[in-house]
């Protein structure tokens, strides 16, 4: 039988089993090496609050703390959500991770 895949879509290499963990989405448990990842960081107030909660703030230079979530997907749910893409049978080889937009590297 063909291989679709090098790893089998897994990051599990020699380990047996891998904890499961909640899609964020479906609410589906999926092995954790199986899952999509991202980290996401948000402030606590939304932007269009966040000049009128300064002005009022007795400190002069505070930072508002953020919110760090790190969420898990499904690969349905992922593609559903276009967080990631089908890829074409020589762009799924391509192990290269394209920097976002916004993100300059500083090497």
């Amino acid at each position: 039988m063909t291989k679709k895949r090098r790893n089998n879509g897994r990051n599990k290499s020699n380990r047996g089993h891998v904890k499961r963990v909640h899609c964020v989405f479906s609410g589906k448990l999926i092995p954790k090496d199986k899952a999509i990842r991202r980290y996401i960081v948000k402030n606590i107030i939304e932007s269009s609050a966040l000049g009128d909660i300064q002005d009022a703030c007795a400190l002069e230079y505070y930072t508002l703390p953020k919110l760090y979530f790190k969420n898990y997907y499904s690969i349905e749910a992922a593609i559903h959500k276009k967080i990631v893409r089908v890829r074409s049978k020589e762009g799924r080889k391509v192990r290269v991770f394209l920097p976002k937009k916004g993100i300059q590297n500083s090497f």
